[in-house]
């Protein structure tokens, strides 16, 4: 009798293994990625920095390469330039350089408030 019991049971817990192994092959929500769904399409500053320190920490924990790394922080510290650009429009005729140097330092500065925020340094 106890025999059966236990067939049953573990029967139970195979099938319902079974259904979660299975289950996501047949869902209808295809081709969306549930990290891209909350997306707004809003770029922060805020966001771009994270993205940076998240970088920095996959880095020093030997997840990704060093070209890679200089690489795509290089490209994160392109685009916060650009909205810090975007956010911070000239009323008047400013020197393009001066602008884009202003830009970098600014960012610089505000990488090493977060840095300091984390305890980081």
């Amino acid at each position: 009798m106890m025999e059966i019991v236990y067939l049953l049971a573990g029967s139970a817990i195979i099938l319902t293994c079974f259904y979660f192994i299975v289950a996501p092959f047949f869902s209808t929500n295809r081709g969306t990625d549930s990290g891209f769904e909350q997306w707004d399409g809003t770029l922060t500053l805020d966001s771009v920095y994270g993205a940076v320190n998240e970088l920095e920490m996959d880095y020093l924990m030997k997840k990704i390469k060093e070209k890679d790394f200089l690489q795509l922080k290089e490209q994160y510290q392109l685009l916060a330039a650009e909205l810090m650009k975007h956010e911070s429009k000239p009323k008047g005729k400013v020197n393009p350089a001066s602008h884009t140097e202003e830009a970098e330092l600014e960012l610089l500065r505000e990488l090493q408030k977060l840095r300091k925020q984390k305890g980081r340094i």
